[in-house]
């Protein structure tokens, strides 16, 4: 049992360092990174906790650095309507399939991160009306398939935020979401001495992840960000349609 665990903590810990560095880079995607392969060492009542504390503090460091691009009078709208649209996302699962909703939403991302790639954009004149049904959306797929970072990163990305104000906006939504699950695990129990040990080994090696990363967004412009962050949203498309269809 302790080379298990010794084990799991071994991978766990250059699984975590990669995902802090794509979480500092793009500020999202943290959870892309590491679900698909803690989840096949350890329980996934356990794996979640996990990913979300970690994700935090992720989101902290990021928002520290870039909080001066956090455009407050338009991001609270979105906060507010993912909120409220979130419980209504679990309703989603009584009349809809979660591999069709996995499926649908999966086609339905990369198909639009195809587009931005290709060049085409959709600008919205008023985007903090805009903010609203985005919210709602992101809300509903994190109540019912736990998917909520990509319909924010991609109205972000089509509206022509610069790399500043994406990872600023994006994180602010992050924070509190990360907030407000990590309470509900409090109140189900879910934060377990086992899964508060884990994290605190984890710790070391994200932070220095999310460092690396945050130095390494200074030597991108605007141009490749958007592209890296696209392809990053059609690889979350793509793991989503294969976790529909059994394959991962």
């Amino acid at each position: 049992m302790d080379i298990e665990i010794n084990v799991f903590l071994i991978i766990g810990i250059f699984i975590v360092l990669a995902a802090g560095f794509v979480q500092g880079l793009t500020s999202f995607g943290f959870a892309l990174v590491t679900m698909p392969f803690l989840v096949k060492m350890i329980p996934l009542q356990e794996v979640v906790p996990i990913v979300v504390i970690l994700s935090l503090c992720t989101n902290i460091i990021v928002l520290l650095n870039s909080w001066q691009h956090v455009a407050i009078r338009k991001i609270w709208i979105l906060i507010l309507s993912s909120l409220l649209a979130a419980p209504l996302g679990t309703f989603l699962l009584v009349y809809l399939s979660a591999d069709l909703l996995k499926g649908f939403t999966g086609i339905v991302i990369i198909a639009f991160a195809g587009l931005l790639l290709s060049g085409k954009s959709f600008p919205i004149r008023n985007d903090k009306i805009a903010f609203i049904p985005i919210g709602m959306t992101s809300g509903l797929l994190n109540g019912s398939i736990s998917l909520s970072g990509p319909p924010v990163a991609l109205f972000l990305s089509n509206q022509g935020y610069s790399k500043n104000e994406f990872r600023a906006n994006i994180t602010v939504y992050g924070v509190i979401l990360n907030m407000i699950t990590i309470g509900t695990f409090f109140y189900s129990g879910l934060l377990t001495p086992k899964v508060m040990m884990y994290t605190s080994l984890f710790v070391p090696s994200v932070l220095i992840g999310v460092f690396i990363g945050i130095i390494a967004i200074k030597r991108l412009d605007d141009q490749l960000f958007k592209k890296l962050t696209l392809w990053l949203i059609i690889l979350s498309g793509v793991w989503t349609i294969l976790g529909s269809l059994k394959l991962v």
